[in-house]
């Protein structure tokens, strides 16, 4: 894989940022890059629980995702969710909507399943924002989400680490891509 620090065509950071946010070592998988950059954005938010989930080449399901601060029992669990209405979870909808999805209040949620709604309670997430992560095309290839262990009326101050914090996961994902596809990061196509 690529210098995840060669972001430059996504998600242009200076030294300084890229330092904080990524992982000190360049050679590291790509989770541990994506946890670094999770549990940084959680030092930042206090009571966020800050992950990634990714979706499957084909987008018909979540291949994986990346949660460093919440059991292993949640990543195991929204694992192979399918894509598509009716939407499982947030993630999936936040993905074919291509847009962000706010949970103000799990209790209160019908959006979505049962069973996601329990498995995010069991994990201690009572409100959420998930936002699409793009690649390249602009074509959502996951989600970075913050949740909270407490109900939220308004999540808007924490607007621009998911912003930053999705965008940069989306340099990395490409990368990943690109490395599987033989394209250079810098290739525009």
């Amino acid at each position: 894989m690529a210098d995840p620090r060669r972001m430059y065509y996504i998600c242009p950071m200076d030294r300084l940022t890229q330092q904080y946010f990524l992982s000190d070592t360049p050679d590291e998988p790509l989770g541990a890059h994506i946890a670094t950059l999770c549990k940084r954005v959680e030092a930042l938010v206090p009571g966020c629980r800050a992950g990634v989930s990714i979706a499957s080449s084909d987008h018909s399901k979540l291949e994986r995702s990346v949660f460093p601060s919440l059991p292993l029992t949640f990543q195991e669990v929204i694992k192979d969710l399918p894509m598509g209405p009716p939407y499982i979870g947030c993630c999936t909808a936040a993905m074919d909507g291509n847009e962000i999805i706010t949970i103000h209040d799990m209790n209160k949620e019908s959006r979505f399943s049962d069973f996601f709604i329990a498995t995010c309670l069991a994990h201690g997430i009572k409100s959420l924002r998930s936002r699409p992560v793009y690649g390249r095309q602009r074509e959502p290839i996951g989600t970075f989400v913050m949740g909270y262990g407490e109900p939220s009326d308004d999540q808007a101050f924490d607007a621009p680490y998911l912003e930053f914090a999705a965008d940069a996961v989306g340099a990395l994902l490409q990368q990943e891509l690109d490395g599987k596809h033989g394209r250079n990061s810098t290739d525009n196509g």
